[in-house]
């Protein structure tokens, strides 16, 4: 069944809801309280800017404009990740955190990103590894 929503952006979507009666108007209020997929990803491009600059990445490459920002998203999401679990590392998380940085600016393409998408850690752990021993870190 086909639902009119509004978003709590204040934008509104037709969406196609199945289920029961009762799955079907759970599913609504739940959209309704979301913000629309437009909002959403312009709020996640936002972010993936801001990753950017705060950790100096340069930009990204090849592909089309759609394509470089999910690409920011998705290496920003990634470096967000690796970056909180680098406080596992103690006296060394400076050393780890800097080195997740160098590796992920190792990869200016955005078709890399997003071919890689799905398994970023092997991807990229030869240059993390080159920038933790020149660091001269070993975990």
């Amino acid at each position: 069944m086909k639902y009119t929503i509004k978003h709590a952006c204040g934008h509104t979507s037709v969406v196609q809801i199945y289920g029961s009666a009762k799955e079907r108007e759970s599913r609504e209020k739940w959209l309704s309280r979301q913000m629309c997929m437009e909002c959403k990803r312009r709020g996640q491009q936002v972010e993936a800017q801001a990753v950017a600059r705060e950790y100096k990445l340069p930009d990204l490459e090849q592909g089309t404009e759609k394509q470089r920002l999910w690409a920011m998203t998705i290496r920003a999401e990634w470096l967000k990740r690796m970056m909180e679990a680098a406080g596992k590392y103690g006296d060394k998380a400076e050393a780890v955190r800097e080195a997740l940085i160098e590796a992920a600016s190792t990869k200016k393409s955005a078709v890399w990103w997003i071919e890689h998408r799905g398994n970023l850690n092997a991807a990229l752990a030869p240059a993390y590894e080159e920038a933790l021993r020149r660091r001269g870190v070993t975990e």
